[in-house]
């Protein structure tokens, strides 16, 4: 008799799966430029928003990668690791050595992104996976339905890299998805983003994916055209918002609801700059204008050694020159070598994407050029004012908002600092998924 009652727990223990899931559905929403601070205006108009906040957990700040821009972001949000291991190091990237330069999202997921994404997990433990104009996932195999974010020669949403099969399905479904594709990059853009919503709410209905994920963009381009404060950018996160109350009712009418998780983030956030400076005289009366390159502008300058810098003869004028632009306050931090790995970059030599061997960070409100035709280095303030990111994740204006509800997850909490890294994991959690290799962590405080 007693070793019967020793054998049943022993039974149960090997009966149980390792990994148990929490839920059976995630829907990842990213609303792009969702600033974490958006959050706190009690006047912006997130109803449905706040409804999950109530019923789910509420980050009082997030962060993203660095460069705090769309693309690393948003592949670090599905593979958990920096962008010097998923290998989308900005939104742009130029071959140094062939020339060749391309918009990362343009090229098949499997091109372009070295490491495993949350829909591999998802379609090797058997789910169903959907993907709405998430980027690098072009031609992915791991996603079932799917309108990957890829760009035509004029710069808008390419219909044809979605399967005509999935186009036919959706026309017949009496979404409008020909509209999103003519409207994308227009005044009509926050439309085009219901349409996507609309699209995905039919693919949750009909297919009950285990993951689906979307990228709503109008968000970004009105921040961008019209800085974060401004009428039309707050309407777009009210557009963005509606989206997130389609999606729940979707889940509602496929009989789902209680078995989803629902994740509101964002990539960045947001900052407006009124001031620039020029940078190039420094280097130029310091005698390195033919021993360096002076890459890129705005908030980063890469600095690039030349074949004319000679290490033993030219570092002390470096140094002096990154002494000169911190001491009159037009660089707030020089990223050296040693550095690169810990803002989750490569170093020069180990990518020929790298941009240069230093880079250079001036503060938050001010812009850097790189004008040799002055020889001012005057902060002056500009003609127009840039409503940007891609500053230091650090810095608590590029903050992304991120709340979670559903499944598994507490009720009417609010937590303390997460990362965009934290989210492949935390959903991996939710449904039961392996990832190896994660830089993340599983947000633990925001689940029951």
């Amino acid at each position: 008799m007693i070793r019967f009652l020793f054998l049943i727990p022993l039974a149960v223990l090997m009966a149980s799966p390792v990994l148990a899931a929490a839920a059976e559905h995630v829907v990842l929403i990213s609303i792009d430029g969702f600033a974490a601070y958006h959050l706190y205006n009690d006047q912006l108009e997130l109803p449905n928003i706040r409804k999950l906040i109530n019923e789910g957990v509420w980050a009082s700040s997030s962060e993203t990668v660095f460069p705090s821009v769309t693309h690393p972001s948003h592949t670090t949000i599905l593979t958990g690791v920096d962008p010097r291991t998923h290998g989308v190091l900005s939104n742009g990237l130029v071959n140094r050595e062939t020339g060749e330069s391309f918009h990362p999202t343009n090229k098949s997921r499997t091109e372009v992104v070295k490491v495993a994404t949350l829909f591999d997990a998802a379609k090797k433990a058997g789910l169903t996976t959907a993907s709405f104009f998430w980027p690098e996932t072009k031609d992915d195999p791991s996603v079932d339905y799917n309108v990957p974010e890829v760009f035509n020669k004029e710069k808008k949403a390419d219909i044809h890299s979605v399967k005509p099969a999935f186009l036919e399905e959706l026309r017949a479904a009496g979404v409008p998805i020909d509209y999103y594709f003519r409207w994308y990059g227009s005044e009509r853009n926050t439309a085009g983003d219901v349409i996507l919503t609309e699209a995905a709410a039919h693919v949750l209905k009909k297919h009950k994916p285990g993951l689906l994920a979307i990228h709503l963009v109008s968000t970004d381009a009105a921040q961008h055209d019209h800085g974060p404060s401004h009428y039309l950018s707050k309407a777009a996160l009210t557009n963005a918002d509606h989206c997130v109350g389609l999606l729940r009712q979707a889940a509602v009418e496929a009989g789902i609801a209680d078995k989803t998780v629902f994740i509101v983030g964002a990539d960045h956030g947001f900052h407006s700059v009124f001031f620039a400076a020029n940078i190039d005289p420094v280097f130029r009366r310091a005698g390195l204008s033919d021993k360096v390159n002076l890459n890129g502008g705005g908030w980063t300058v890469a600095v690039e050694l030349t074949g004319r810098f000679e290490p033993n003869a030219d570092m002390a004028s470096l140094r002096k020159a990154f002494a000169e632009l911190q001491r009159i306050g037009l660089v707030r931090r020089v990223i050296t070598p040693d550095e690169m790995h810990s803002v989750g970059l490569t170093r020069y030599e180990e990518s020929v994407y790298a941009r240069g061997h230093y880079l250079l960070v001036p503060d938050i409100d001010t812009y850097l050029v790189v004008d040799p035709r002055s020889d001012s280095t005057e902060r002056r303030q500009m003609e127009k004012p840039s409503h940007s990111h891609g500053y230091l994740p650090q810095h608590p204006r590029m903050y992304p908002s991120f709340v979670i509800g559903g499944a598994g997850v507490k009720r009417g909490v609010t937590i303390g600092h997460t990362r965009n890294m934290d989210i492949a994991p935390t959903i991996a959690e939710l449904l039961g998924l392996k990832m190896t290799g994660v830089m993340g962590s599983v947000i633990r405080d925001a689940l029951e």
